[in-house]
């Protein structure tokens, strides 16, 4: 592997069922699977997805290595973000493919068309459409009034 081929940070999640992940994966993202290992007993350890140009890992449970998903671990505290085109028809396509909505799409005040999902594998996601393109002190007086001036941003 390469760094041309891994740019950035790529998140490797831990799934049930890789098998049923790419699947999810593939109807709602349109993420292209590119390689898959699987393990004597039949998991899979390693499973990579191309996805807006980037690499997605894949591997199923292994509890007697403490790999363990979202839902065994009783959630997840991360999210993963994805700018889209058209984020009112990717939230919809993930919902027939199985994803939990947990805030429909609706325009936000730092300027983006914003919503966030849960896959079937338990893990959150978040998907966004940038609507207007603010300055810093456009960004700071919009989220001063969101907030009652509770809430500042770094400068």
């Amino acid at each position: 592997m390469t760094l041309a081929e891994f740019p950035g940070i790529t998140p490797h999640l831990t799934v049930p069922d890789t098998e049923a992940a790419v699947r999810f994966y593939r109807a709602a993202f349109g993420a292209d699977e590119l390689v898959r290992n699987v393990a004597p007993d039949g998991r899979v350890m390693h499973c990579e997805l191309l996805l807006d140009g980037g690499r997605l890992l894949l591997h199923d449970e292994f509890p007697e290595s403490g790999a363990l998903g979202p839902a065994a671990l009783g959630g997840s505290p991360v999210t993963l973000h994805r700018y889209v085109a058209d984020v009112d028809a990717a939230y919809a396509a993930a919902l027939a493919a199985g994803a939990t909505g947990t805030q429909p799409p609706a325009d936000t005040f730092w300027g983006d068309r914003y919503a966030q999902l849960t896959d079937p594998a338990g893990h959150r996601w978040s998907l966004a459409t940038q609507r207007e393109d603010l300055s810093p002190d456009e960004l700071r007086a919009r989220a001063d009034d969101w907030s009652g001036g509770s809430a500042p941003l770094a400068s």
